[in-house]
């Protein structure tokens, strides 16, 4: 946090959304937010209070991840600008009293932030009526938004310290849910074992029965990208195209930042496993194999990298359940499941089901299925 009326280097906030990013997350915009939230109660706290009167992305500056406030050109002293005269702001920005005669005090300011956090948010400044979402990962941060651009001063949060207080509670909801997100990592042991299939259809599996489940690539195989080509669909705001009851996030690499959505189950396909690229977190690790005596090698050498990061499962792609395998005894305390052929992840499979039922039963160290518990689960997170 810091004030500078001085030239200094910096990314000014209204380029790197626009230019590059096109919006913040919520937690990102919510970080900022706080940031300045303490700049402006900083100096609407002082002995003799100060208004800033004109907070827009331009006068803002991010450098390694502190934001600076610059240009104080028509900050007042609290005790001036209670007076009418020639009144100053920026359009989307400037609060409805700055407009008017009315007497302008640290509401004001309260109104401005609002107007940001809804700029970084969107990429866009906020209209005469700013829209509001109401999708669960939006609502409180709009909600929190809504509180500071009432256009009647009473109705605002009274203070930027009192609307940092509620975005810090916002900050500590969002790591409780990033906390309980289980990752799943799936992996192939080699190209064309079927990986992305199989993701897709314990994605789709999970989410069917309660347990709303989100597939994410987390390296470029452009596979995502091409199905949504072909089926002719596009994303929505969250970077997530939506197929059926499955909700599906291309690679984008990590320079792009994505709003936070929270989902109970996360299956991250890192396509064939190689040693030299690093591996994702998990809860356990799904292996995409083979059975035929010419692919143990490529499970085996796969099996290995995985068991040096957790728990790991083997999963032999295209096998029924009744198929004799016979593995080598370095594999030999891995468990193991058959998925049997099923030509559509996107669709209901008993065979698949049952699979997938016992993996997941398997990996989560959970001892049955049961649709109803997943489902009070899922509600108990929404209710939070």
């Amino acid at each position: 946090m810091q004030l500078s009326d001085r030239r200094i280097s910096g990314r000014r906030i209204f380029i790197c959304l626009v230019k590059r990013l096109g919006s913040l997350s919520v937690k990102a915009a919510a970080d900022l937010g706080i940031q300045i939230c303490r700049i402006i109660q900083f100096m609407n706290s002082a002995e003799n209070p100060i208004l800033y009167l004109d907070l827009q992305p331009k006068n803002l500056l991010v450098c390694n991840g502190v934001l600076r406030l610059t240009d104080f050109d028509h900050a007042q002293y609290a005790s001036d600008a209670a007076a009418f005269g020639e009144r100053y702001g920026t359009i989307g920005f400037a609060a409805p009293e700055q407009y008017t005669g009315e007497p302008l005090d640290c509401r004001t300011d309260v109104y401005a932030i609002g107007a940001l956090l809804y700029f970084m948010s969107r990429g866009d400044a906020p209209g005469s009526v700013p829209e509001y979402r109401n999708e669960p990962e939006y609502r409180m941060f709009d909600r929190i938004i809504r509180g500071c651009m009432e256009k009647e001063k009473e109705a605002r949060y009274q203070s930027a310290d009192e609307l940092q207080e509620t975005l810090q509670e916002l900050q500590n909801q969002l790591k409780e849910q990033a906390a309980e997100s289980r990752i799943v990592v799936f992996a192939g042991a080699a190209a064309g074992i079927g990986t992305t299939h199989a993701a897709l259809g314990m994605s789709h599996f999970l989410t069917r029965n309660g347990c709303p489940a989100l597939y994410q690539e987390a390296y470029d195989t452009s596979a995502v990208r091409t199905l949504a080509k072909n089926m002719g669909i596009k994303t929505d705001r969250t970077g997530v195209y939506r197929i059926g009851c499955g909700s599906i996030r291309p690679y984008y690499g990590e320079a792009v930042k994505l709003p936070y959505l929270y989902f109970p189950v996360i299956i991250k396909d890192v396509g064939v496993i190689r040693p030299e690229e690093k591996l994702p977190e998990a809860d356990f690790y799904v292996l995409v194999c083979g059975g035929k005596w010419w692919e143990i090698d490529r499970t085996v050498n796969a099996a290995k990298i995985l068991k040096s990061r957790g728990n790991v499962i083997l999963l032999f792609n295209h096998m029924e359940k009744k198929a004799r395998l016979k593995l080598p005894k370095v594999l030999s305390d891995i468990h193991y499941f058959f998925l049997p052929f099923f030509s559509n992840p996107f669709r209901e499979d008993k065979a698949a089901n049952t699979c997938y039922r016992d993996l997941w039963n398997d990996g989560t160290g959970e001892t049955r299925w049961k649709r109803k518990k997943l489902s009070q689960r899922l509600r108990r997170s929404d209710a939070e």
